[in-house]
C-alpha cells in the first residue's frame, strides 16, 4: 500500500510561496496576541508553526492550523490521491464536472516498472495542448478535473499498481479543494478561535487586526479580502457548531464510565488524546461536497471531537432530527 509524503512535496511556485508570506504574516498577528510568553510557544508550536511544503511536512512538521486549514486529509490508500496536499493544487479528482474545473483531456501512462508515471494530457488557455507528469501538476496554471471516464482505458492496469502510486499521488478530491484566499481566510479564522478561546487573546482588537492583513494582500491586486465568505465577530467562531458548547469545555461530564486505557508502543508519538471526546476536530458547518467550494471561512470550525463524529457526513439539522428521534424512542420506554 502506497504511503509517505504527497508527489513534489517540497516543490512550491512562486504564488504559493506568496501566499505562505500571507500565512506567516497572519500566524504572527496570532502569536504577538497572546500575552504569557511560555503560553505564546507553546501556541506557536500546536497550532501556528509553519512548514513551507505542500503537505505540512513530514510527520507533524506543520502545525494543526496547517493541516486543518490549508492541506487537505492524509491518504494512504492505492490511489492518485495525494497523502496531504495544498488544497489550492491545481488538479482534483470527481465523480462528475463541477462547474469550477475544466476538464483534463486524457490520461497517459508512460514508462516501466516501478517507473510508471501517470500523465495528464490538458488544453491550457491558449488553446495549446501539453502533457503534465503527476510531479508537475502543481504548475498548473488552472484547475482542472480528473473524471472516471478518463481512467476507464487503464483500470486495468491500475489495478495491479503497488510501489507505483508512491510515485504518482498528485491529485486532491474536488470536494476538499478550494481557492488560495479560502484557505488563508480559513487559517485565520480557525487562528482566532483557539488563540481567545485557548490561550486568552483579547478577540475583538485580534478579529480587527486580521482583517487588516487580509485587506492589504499584494498577492492579487483584482482581489478583495476579507472576501464575503469571512465571517463578522460573533460567537458562533468560539462555539462547537453541534452542542454550542465553548470550543474549551470538557465533555466528561456526558461520560458514564472511564474510558479504558489501551496499550501504546512507548516508541512511537502518542495521539491517544486526539481520540479524547473533548478533543477538537476541524469541523465543515455545511457537508463537503464535490459540486461547490465549501471549505471557507464561514462553514470551518472547531469542535469537539464526539460532536464531530456524531456528524460524520450529515447537516447540524439531520444530526438534530436523528437525536430527536432517539430520545423520544426512547421516552416511550419509560
Amino acid at each position: 500500500m502506497a504511503k509517505g509524503r504527497t508527489v513534489s512535496a517540497n516543490l512550491l511556485t512562486n504564488k504559493d510561496k506568496k501566499i505562505f508570506s500571507l500565512i506567516e504574516e497572519i500566524s504572527n498577528i496570532l502569536i504577538k496576541s497572546i500575552d504569557d510568553n511560555d503560553r505564546k510557544l507553546e501556541f506557536k508550536n500546536d497550532y501556528t508553526k509553519l512548514s513551507h511544503t505542500r503537505d505540512a511536512g513530514a510527520g507533524r512538521g506543520g502545525g494543526a492550523l496547517q493541516r486543518d486549514a490549508l492541506c487537505t486529509r492524509g491518504k494512504t490508500d492505492k490511489s492518485p490521491l495525494s497523502n496531504r496536499n495544498l488544497r489550492w493544487h491545481p488538479l482534483i479528482s470527481a465523480h462528475s464536472k463541477p462547474s469550477f474545473a475544466k476538464k483534463i483531456e486524457k490520461i497517459l501512462i508512460k514508462g516501466k516498472d516501478e517507473n510508471k508515471k501517470l500523465f495528464y494530457l490538458i488544453e491550457d488557455l491558449n488553446g495549446v495542448k501539453k502533457e503534465y507528469s503527476s510531479e508537475d501538476t502543481y504548475l498548473l496554471e488552472e484547475r482542472y478535473v480528473v473524471l472516471p471516464e478518463h481512467w476507464e482505458e487503464h483500470i486495468n492496469i491500475l489495478k495491479q499498481w503497488d510501489v507505483e502510486w508512491s510515485k504518482n499521488q498528485s491529485i486532491i478530491p474536488a470536494n476538499e479543494c478550494c481557492e488560495w484566499w479560502d484557505a488563508v481566510e480559513s487559517y485565520a479564522i480557525l487562528g482566532l478561535c483557539q488563540s481567545v478561546s485557548l490561550f486568552g487573546a483579547k478577540k475583538d482588537t485580534l478579529y480587527n487586526s486580521l482583517v487588516n492583513v487580509l485587506k492589504n494582500q499584494k498577492i492579487d491586486n483584482n482581489l478583495d479580502l476579507p472576501s464575503k465568505n469571512f465571517p463578522k465577530l460573533s460567537n458562533e467562531i468560539f462555539i462547537c457548531p453541534l452542542c454550542h458548547l465553548n470550543v474549551e469545555k470538557d465533555l466528561s461530564l456526558f461520560r458514564t464510565s472511564k474510558r479504558i486505557k489501551s496499550w501504546q508502543p512507548a516508541w512511537r508519538t502518542s495521539k491517544k488524546n486526539e481520540g479524547e471526546d473533548s478533543s477538537l476536530q476541524l469541523m465543515h458547518v455545511v457537508p463537503l461536497n464535490e459540486k461547490e467550494i465549501l471549505h471557507t471561512a464561514n462553514y470551518t470550525r472547531y469542535g469537539h471531537r464526539w460532536c464531530n463524529v456524531s456528524m460524520t457526513d450529515h447537516t447540524i439539522a439531520e444530526t438534530v432530527a436523528f437525536m430527536k428521534h432517539v430520545v423520544k424512542n426512547y421516552s416511550n420506554k419509560d
